[in-house]
C-alpha cells in the first residue's frame, strides 16, 4: 500500500490504483493520523477534530465506526488501537512525504559535494511527486494535519529554490522564467525567490521585468512589513541598474559590527562528541541553497551542560562567523527589550530601532540576511519567546537554549532539535577526574561517586570541586550513597552552584497538578514506570489526564516518555520524593504507594494467567479494579514473559520496600510472581522474594498466601538440592493447606515434596507422597496435579531402572499436559525426559526429536531452565554422533543460560563442556527434570 499526502491525502494499492478511503470524515481522520507519522492520536483530538470539543459517546461510537471503515478499506493492519487513541502502522507501506524528504536530502548532500547534475535530477525527482500545490488539501484545517502541511510545504519551496540556483548555474534561465514567475506571485514574500525570478529575466533579456519584479517586492515588504529588501536583493538590483548581470548572485556586504557576546566556555569539556558533529552539521548547512534551517533548539534537563556545550562549540567555529556572535539571555527581559539590544549591538542606532515588536523583529531578519551571525539564545521559556529571532534568509545561525522541548519550534517552523541526556561512565568518570585534577586513573570511591552523580554534568563537576579542594573521596561517597543527603551535598561549600536549585527552578515553574504527578513519581524507586503505573500513583483515572501531565513534565524535559514508559533521572526522581516528604501528608503518600501496589499487582497477576494460566493464587485479595489505566496488553506467554522481564526489577524493589507497610498488597504481588522467577530468575532471587512474600502473608493473616509462597519456596530449594531447606518449606506448606482444608494445594505440595525425595535419591521415600498425591490429583481431576505426580513417578522408575513403568508414566504425563493451561511449559519438561529415556535405549534419532522440542517449547514459554537442560541433551545427542562442535555449541548455551540462574547442575554442565572441548570423547550425562 502506498499513501500519499502532497495533494489531497488518498491510498493507491501495488497495481496503483487509487483505494477508496471513505467519506469526508474518513479522509481527515486519515490525514491525521498520516500527519501523526507513527504517533498515537487520541479519541479527544480525533472528536475534537471531527465534531469540535464536548467528547461523548455517541461521538466515541461514531468514531469507532470511521476507523474500522478504514480499516476495511485499508486492511485491518494498518490502523492499531494504542494508548487511547490510534496509531497508522507504516512499515511495510510506502509514504511519499518520506519518499520527498529522502530525495531532497539525497540532492542536499550532492549539492554539498559538487555533484549538481545529481543534485538537480533528485530535486527535480522529489518536486514530481507534489499532486497539488498543498500537502493534505482539503483536510488541513487542524492544528496537527497544518503543521505537517506546512512544514512539507516549506521543504517543497527550500527544495525548489535549491533546485533553481543549481539550473541558473546550468544557464537555464529562459526555460525557468514563467515557472518562476507563476511561484514568484503566489509567494511574494520570499525574497530568495524575487532575487531568482530577477536574475531569470535579466539573463533573458528581459532586463524592465526584473526591475519591475524588485519594485513590486520593495513595496509589498514596505506596506505589509514595514521592512526594506535584503541585502540580496538590494544588491542585484544596483547590479542590473549598473550593466549587464554578472553569472552569479552579488556577496554580501562587510559587516559593520561584529559583536562577540559569548560567555567563556567551560575551562574543561569532555565528551559530547556526536552532539558536537550535530552543530557542525547544521553549521555546515549554513549557505545559499543548502540548508533547510538557520535554526537549533539545544534541550535538556537542568544541568546537563547545554549552556557549556554551546559556547565550548561556538569558541571552535569563531572565525565560521564573521559577523560576530550575540548572547541574549531571555531571562533577563522581554523579547522586545532583547530584539533591540541585538539590532543596537549589530550597529543600529538607538533612535532608529522601531518602537514595535514586529517590526524590530523583521529589522532584525534584515540585518541578520547580509551577514553570517550566530546568535544565541538561553533560557528561552516559550516558542513564542524565540520566534521573532528566527532567521528569514542568509547565512547566520540561531542556537537556541532552553529547558524546554519547544516542540512548537520544531513543528511548525522545522527546527532542529537537540536533547542533552546524562553523560555516559567513560565520559562522566573523565569530566570528574579533570574538575578534580586527578592524574591517576579512576578507581573504587571515584568511580563509586560518578555512579552516584547519575551522569548530570553539573553534579559531576560539583563532586570534582569538593575533591580539588581536598574532600575525601570515602567521606563523599557516604554522603551520596544516602539519598536523604545526597541532593544536599551536591552543593559547592560557597552555595554558589547546586544540583538542588537548578531542579527547583523547573519545579516552581509547574501547575500545581503537574508538581503533585511529579512528587509522587518520586515515591517510585525505579527508573522507568510503565504509564498505567503512573496514572495509579498519581490517582488519575483518565488517560487524558494522564497524557496531559506528563506531556507537560516531559515537555519540559523532567521526565521521558518512550514506549509506554515514564522514567526520571534519579536526582530529579530523589528531589521529588523529597518535595512529597515536605509537602505531601503520609496518608497522601500511603494512599499513592498503595494504589502502585495494587496496579502492579493486577497487571502482574494478568502475566501470571499468562504464564501459569491454572498456578492458583491469592485467596480474593487484590481484586481487579476497574479504573486501572493502560494494563499492559498480554496476548500470549511470550507478552507475558517480556513484560515481567522489563519490570521485574521495580516489582522485586517494591516486595522489599512495602512488605511491612503494606504487607496485604505484597504478598499476592510475590504470589503472582511465581512463575516469572521460576522461569527467569536467579535462583537466589526466588528465594528472597518469596521468603518477603511469606513473612508479608504472615503479617496480613494470610495463611492461603503463606501456604502458596511456601510451597514455591520449597521448589526454588529443591532446584537447588538444598533438602533440609526445601523439606522445612514442603512441611510448613502441608501443614497450612491442611488447616485451610485445602485437599488440591495439600497434593501440589506431596507431588513437590516426592519429586524433590527422587532428586536426592531417597526412592522409597518419594513413593508414599507421590501416590497419596496421585490418588488426590484423580479424584479432583486436576491436569496439572496428575502432570506433577506422573512426571515425578516416572522420574522415580527411571532411577529404579524401570524403563517401562517410566516410559507408561511420562506418556500419561504428557497426556495430563494437552488438558491443562499450561500444556506447552508442562510438555516441555516431559519432552526432556521422554529423550533422556530414549537416549539410554540408544535410539539417539528419537532422543533428537523429544530434546528438540523441548528446546522449542522453553524458548516459546520463556522458561531458561528448561531450555538449558533441554540443551544439555541436544549436546548428548550430538556427541553421540561424534559432532563435536555441535555439542559444543549446545552445551556453551546451557551453560551460559545457567551462569545467570545459578542452578544446581552448572558446576556438572560446566565440566562436561570442558571435557568436550578437551578430546570431544567424554561420556553423556543429560540431565533429568
Amino acid at each position: 500500500m502506498r499513501f500519499e499526502v502532497l495533494g489531497t491525502p488518498r491510498a493507491v494499492d501495488a497495481s496503483g490504483s487509487r483505494v477508496p478511503a471513505g467519506g469526508r470524515q474518513h479522509q481527515v481522520v486519515l490525514a491525521c493520523l498520516l500527519a501523526a507519522d507513527g504517533r498515537t492520536v487520541t479519541d479527544g483530538t480525533l472528536m475534537e477534530t471531527l465534531w469540535g470539543h464536548g467528547p461523548s459517546n455517541s461521538k466515541r461510537v461514531a468514531l469507532r465506526v470511521l476507523v474500522h471503515h478504514l480499516r476495511r478499506n485499508l486492511g485491518t493492519e494498518s490502523i492499531v488501537r494504542a494508548n487511547g487513541g490510534y496509531r497508522m502502522m507504516l512499515d511495510g507501506h510506502q509514504l511519499d512525504a518520506s519518499e520527498f524528504v529522502a530525495l531532497v536530502e539525497s540532492a542536499a548532500h550532492d549539492e554539498a559535494r559538487g555533484r549538481l547534475a545529481e543534485a538537480r535530477r533528485s530535486y527535480r525527482k522529489a518536486l514530481r511527486l507534489w499532486r497539488a500545490p498543498e500537502a493534505y488539501q482539503g483536510t488541513a484545517d487542524t492544528e496537527l494535519v497544518r503543521a505537517a502541511a506546512e512544514h512539507l510545504g516549506e521543504q517543497r519551496m527550500i527544495a525548489f529554490e535549491s533546485c533553481v540556483d543549481i539550473e541558473l548555474s546550468f544557464g537555464l534561465h529562459r526555460e525557468l522564467c514563467a515557472e518562476l514567475a507563476a511561484l514568484a506571485t503566489e509567494n511574494p514574500l520570499r525574497e530568495r525567490l524575487q532575487a531568482q525570478l530577477m536574475l531569470a529575466l535579466v539573463r533573458s533579456d528581459r532586463r524592465a521585468e526584473a526591475l519591475t519584479t524588485y519594485e513590486r517586492t520593495r513595496r509589498l515588504l514596505a506596506d505589509e512589513l514595514g521592512a526594506d529588501p535584503g541585502a540580496r536583493l538590494q544588491q542585484l538590483h544596483t547590479a542590473i541598474l549598473r550593466g549587464p548581470a554578472q553569472a552569479g548572485t552579488p556577496s554580501a556586504v562587510s559587516d559593520a559590527v561584529r559583536p562577540m557576546q559569548l560567555p567563556a566556555p567551560p575551562s574543561i569539556f569532555v565528551a559530547r562528541e556526536d552532539e558536537l558533529s550535530i552543530l557542525d552539521s547544521l553549521h555546515k548547512k549554513v549557505g545559499p541553497g543548502q540548508r533547510l534551517c538557520g535554526a537549533m533548539v539545544v534541550t535538556g534537563a537542568g544541568g546537563m551542560g547545554k549552556t557549556a556545550l554551546v559556547t565550548h562549540w561556538a569558541r571552535q567555529h569563531q572565525r565560521g562567523f564573521p559577523g560576530g556572535q550575540l548572547y541574549l539571555d531571555l531571562d533577563d527581559g522581554t523579547p522586545a527589550a532583547a530584539l533591540a539590544r541585538s539590532l543596537i549591538d549589530l550597529g543600529v542606532a538607538p533612535d532608529d530601532v522601531p518602537q514595535q515588536a514586529e517590526a524590530r523583529a523583521a529589522k532584525l531578519r534584515t540585518l541578520l540576511s547580509s551577514r553570517t551571525v550566530l546568535m544565541v539564545l538561553d533560557n528561552v521559556g516559550t516558542a513564542e519567546q524565540a520566534r521573532p529571532f528566527l532567521p528569514g534568509s542568509g547565512d547566520s545561525l540561531l542556537v537556541i537554549v532552553s529547558r524546554n522541548r519547544l516542540d512548537g519550534l520544531v513543528a511548525r517552523e522545522g527546527l532542529h532539535l537537540l536533547v542533552l541526556t546524562p553523560l555516559p561512565v567513560e565520559p562522566a568518570t573523565r569530566l570528574l577526574s579533570e574538575t578534580a585534577g586527578m592524574s591517576e586513573p579512576a578507581i573504587g570511591d571515584v568511580r563509586t561517586l560518578v555512579e552516584l552523580c547519575h551522569g548530570m554534568p553539573l553534579a559531576l563537576r560539583i563532586v570534582g570541586a569538593h575533591l580539588r579542594l581536598g574532600a575525601q573521596p570515602g567521606i563523599l561517597v557516604a554522603d551520596l550513597k544516602d539519598e536523604r543527603t545526597r541532593i544536599a551535598r551536591l552543593t559547592t561549600t560557597d552555595g554558589d552552584v547546586s544540583v538542588h536549585a537548578v531542579i527547583a527552578l523547573s519545579y516552581r515553574r509547574l501547575a500545581t497538578p503537574d508538581r503533585q504527578l511529579l512528587r509522587r513519581l518520586g515515591l517510585s524507586g525505579a527508573g522507568a514506570i510503565p504509564l498505567g503505573a503512573a496514572a495509579a500513583l498519581a490517582g488519575v483515572t483518565s488517560g487524558t489526564v494522564l497524557i496531559g501531565l506528563i506531556g507537560r513534565l516531559t515537555a519540559v524535559n523532567l521526565v521521558a516518555l518512550e514506549a509506554g514508559r515514564i522514567s526520571l533521572h534519579q536526582l530529579t526522581r530523589i528531589f521529588a520524593r523529597e518535595q512529597g516528604q515536605l509537602e505531601d501528608t503520609s496518608a497522601d503518600r500511603a494512599n499513592a504507594e498503595r494504589r502502585l501496589l495494587s496496579w502492579y499487582g493486577q497487571a502482574t497477576g494478568e502475566a501470571q494467567q499468562r504464564i501459569r494460566p491454572t498456578a492458583g493464587g491469592p485467596d480474593g485479595k487484590g481484586a481487579p479494579d476497574p479504573l486501572h489505566l493502560f494494563l499492559p496488553e498480554l496476548p500470549d506467554t511470550a507478552a507475558a514473559v517480556r513484560w515481567v522481564d522489563a519490570e521485574s526489577d521495580t516489582i522485586i524493589k517494591m516486595i522489599t520496600e512495602h512488605a511491612q507497610g503494606h504487607p496485604d498488597l505484597v504478598w499476592p504481588l510475590a504470589a503472582h510472581m511465581r512463575g516469572w522467577l521460576q522461569r527467569r530468575a536467579n535462583r537466589d532471587t526466588w528465594i528472597t522474594v518469596t521468603e518477603r512474600g511469606i513473612r508479608a502473608a504472615a503479617m496480613a493473616g494470610s495463611s492461603t498466601g503463606e501456604a502458596t509462597l511456601q510451597g514455591s519456596l520449597g521448589v526454588a530449594h529443591s532446584l537447588l538440592l538444598h533438602r533440609v531447606e526445601a523439606r522445612a518449606a514442603y512441611q510448613r506448606a502441608s501443614a497450612l493447606c491442611q488447616r485451610n482444608g485445602d485437599h488440591a494445594g495439600l497434593a501440589d505440595v506431596e507431588a513437590s515434596l516426592g519429586g524433590m525425595l527422587v532428586e536426592s535419591g531417597e526412592l522409597d521415600e518419594a513413593l508414599p507422597p507421590l501416590l497419596r498425591a496421585r490418588h488426590s490429583a484423580n479424584l479432583l481431576n486436576d491436569p496439572d496435579l496428575i502432570f506433577k505426580v506422573e512426571h515425578n513417578l516416572g522420574l522415580l522408575h527411571r532411577r529404579a531402572g524401570r524403563q517401562q513403568e517410566a516410559l507408561d508414566s511420562y506418556t500419561s504425563a504428557l497426556a495430563a499436559a494437552d488438558r491443562s493451561g499450561n500444556r506447552d511449559w508442562l510438555s516441555a519438561s516431559v519432552h526432556t525426559n521422554l529423550g533422556r529415556l530414549h537416549f539410554l535405549r540408544d535410539n539417539v534419532d528419537l532422543a533428537e526429536t523429544h530434546y528438540d522440542t523441548a528446546v522449542r517449547l522453553a524458548r516459546s514459554t520463556g522458561d531458561r531452565m528448561r531450555e538449558a537442560w533441554a540443551l544439555h541433551g541436544c549436546s548428548d545427542v550430538a556427541a553421540a554422533r561424534r559432532d563435536v562442535p555441535a555439542a559444543v555449541a549446545a552445551m556453551q548455551k546451557a551453560v551460559t543460560i545457567l551462569e545467570t540462574l545459578g542452578d544446581r547442575r552448572l558446576d556438572e554442565m560446566r565440566a562436561r563442556l570442558a571435557e568436550l572441548l578437551s578430546d570431544g570423547t567424554a561420556g553423556q550425562t543429560t540431565p533429568d527434570q
